[in-house]
């Protein structure tokens, strides 16, 4: 059986690669403000739009209104970003897997910071997360936890502790290995290791990290 997913489409860095991800007949597509615009010009068609639309201007969205768009308007002033409120939206599909697109890159790192920190919230409400650039892939993950890499969709890995201290980190397929060791928040000793496998695997015991995914 394929994973219910559901896509958010944000205004940061896009381009087709990512969209080639997504198949609209069996995934669910929400597109936050200017992320409509990037999915109207990859030929893509959301099946929501939300957000205050600063970024995408009326015009647009009255051309999306009348394309048979779902549209859900929010205020300029609130409590959240676009980008959250799509997320909102998708958590109420109950996915398997909700997967942001253009949520890195951009003129904002606030922005950009903000959506890594949604991974976050999304494991808090019971589903999993995953920020997809055609350049990098970024998951959030709690031990006890094993995880399955391929090389042919990324070379490097790193680790980032988002706990104060992840432990009993075991890695095999990589060019350097840990053996049931830890890493500790705010070093750098996890960061880029390579895949020398096919096929290579981490698990560890206790904590929670950012896995970020890279092609170069």
């Amino acid at each position: 059986m394929s994973k219910r997913r559901v896509f958010v489409v944000a205004g940061g860095d896009v381009d087709n690669s990512d969209f080639s991800l997504l198949h609209r007949e069996r995934d669910w597509i929400i597109a936050a403000d200017g992320g409509a615009v990037k999915c109207w010009q990859a030929g893509i068609v959301p099946h929501l739009a939300v957000g205050d639309f600063d970024t995408a201007g009326e015009s647009f969205v009255a051309e999306l209104a009348r394309q048979g768009i779902l549209i859900k308007r929010l205020p300029a002033a609130k409590a959240e970003t676009d980008t959250q409120y799509a997320v909102r939206e998708a958590i109420k599909k109950k996915p398997d897997e909700i997967i942001i697109l253009g949520a890195l890159g951009g003129s904002r790192f606030d922005h950009t910071l903000a959506n890594v920190g949604l991974l976050e919230w999304m494991e808090q409400q019971g589903v999993r997360g995953c920020l997809y650039h055609r350049c990098n892939r970024i998951r959030l993950v709690t031990g006890p936890a094993e995880v399955l890499f391929v090389k042919e969709n990324f070379s490097f890995v790193s680790l980032i502790p988002v706990t104060e201290c992840v432990e009993g980190i075991t890695t095999r397929g990589f060019l350097y290995p840990l053996n049931k060791e830890s890493l500790y928040r705010g070093l750098t000793r996890g960061i880029s290791n390579e895949l020398s496998e096919e096929k290579a695997t981490l698990t560890f015991e206790r904590g929670k990290c950012l896995l970020v995914e890279s092609r170069d």
